[in-house]
C-alpha cells in the first residue's frame, strides 16, 4: 500500500464541513454514485455494528466510506482503528474521512482492487466487508467485479453485508450467484433501509 492510497493514525486537522451537509454537496455532484441524500442514521450504524464478524486476527472493510457513519460503526463494534480499512472512490468524502477518523486506513481507489491494496498478509484475513455502494445502480457486469473482489479477499464460506433503501434484495442472487437474507430493517432512517448479507450460493 502507498501513502498515496492509505492514510492511518494522522492527526486532526481543523473542522469541516458537517457531515451532512458534505454528504448533499457530494449527492448533488454525482446522485448515482451517493444513493442517498443524507448519512446513515444511528439506528442504520446499530444494526451493521451487530453483524460484523471480526476474529482477533482479522480485519474489516468499507466499501463506500462516505463521512463515516457505518464506519464508526466498526468502531463502536470494538475494532480497532488500525484494522478498519475504508475504500471511498470521491476525493472529497475520503479527505474528510482522513480528518475525522484519523486511526483507520482510507484508501481513496477502487474498492475493485483491494486485494492488490491489502496485501497478501491481509488477503483471507477480513472477516467482514460492508458495502455501501448502491450496487443497484451499477451495470451487472461491475456489479459481478465488486463481489468476486469482495470474496477474494475473506475467509472461505464468509458472507458480506450490504445496507439498501430498498425493501427487497438490491443484487440479483442468481445472476451474481450468492444467497442472502435481509438481517435488519429499521424505519429510522432516511430514507428507511435495510441490511442484507450474502454468501456464494
Amino acid at each position: 500500500m502507498t501513502s498515496s492510497q492509505v492514510t492511518a493514525g494522522k492527526a486532526k486537522r481543523g473542522r469541516a464541513s458537517s457531515p451532512a451537509w458534505l454528504f448533499f454537496q457530494r449527492w448533488l455532484a454525482n446522485p448515482l454514485a451517493m444513493g442517498s441524500i443524507t448519512p446513515s442514521s444511528a439506528a442504520l450504524r446499530r444494526i451493521v455494528r451487530d453483524n460484523i464478524i471480526c476474529g482477533p486476527d482479522q480485519i474489516v472493510a468499507e466499501f463506500g466510506g462516505g463521512t463515516g457513519a457505518i464506519t464508526k460503526a466498526m468502531l463502536e463494534a470494538g475494532i480497532p482503528g488500525d484494522r478498519v480499512y475504508s475504500f471511498e472512490i470521491d476525493k472529497e468524502l475520503a479527505g474528510y474521512l482522513r480528518e475525522f477518523y484519523p486511526d483507520i486506513h482510507v484508501v481513496h481507489d477502487d474498492c475493485r482492487k483491494v486485494a492488490q491494496i491489502l496485501g497478501p498478509e491481509r488477503v483471507g484475513k477480513v472477516g467482514t466487508v460492508i458495502i455501501g455502494i448502491p450496487m443497484i445502480t451499477l451495470p451487472m457486469d461491475l456489479q459481478r467485479e465488486i463481489v468476486a473482489a469482495t470474496f477474494s479477499v475473506m475467509p472461505e464460506g464468509s458472507r458480506f453485508l450490504l445496507y439498501t433503501y430498498m425493501i427487497h434484495s438490491p443484487l440479483n442472487q442468481k445472476e451474481l450467484g450468492l444467497k442472502g437474507k435481509r438481517v435488519g430493517f429499521t424505519p429510522m432512517n432516511i430514507p428507511p433501509a435495510s441490511v442484507w448479507a450474502y454468501w456464494k450460493a
